[in-house]
């Protein structure tokens, strides 16, 4: 499976879902460099650069990595594929803690 229909996806989103406004707005500055979804929506995001850039989710094993990693300039998520969701949030919560944000971007 690919794309949103996949089950890492899925399970990122799901948590996602979960967080209150103050963590969502912390994974949108850490994915995209700003906190703040643009006034025309979510899809209309831009890069550094002014270019739109559509936010991505990017698959990576895990045996390459075992944290989710943020490129700002691109708007996207290198994802591992985690087995589960626990595993997911585990993650989420040390690429997002403010002591370690700048190693998973």
């Amino acid at each position: 499976e690919a794309g949103a229909a996949h089950p890492v996806a899925a399970m990122f989103w799901a948590e996602v879902e979960s967080w209150d406004p103050e963590r969502r707005a912390q994974l949108l500055q850490w994915c995209t460099g700003t906190s703040r979804v643009p006034v025309n929506g979510f899809e209309h995001l831009q890069g550094r650069d002014g270019v739109a850039r559509r936010f991505t989710l990017t698959s990576v094993e895990l045996e390459s990595a075992v944290y989710p990693r943020a490129h700002t300039c691109f708007n996207r998520i290198d994802l591992p594929l985690f087995a589960d969701r626990s595993a997911l949030a585990t993650a989420f919560d040390v690429a997002l803690d403010a002591e370690h944000v700048a190693a998973f971007s």
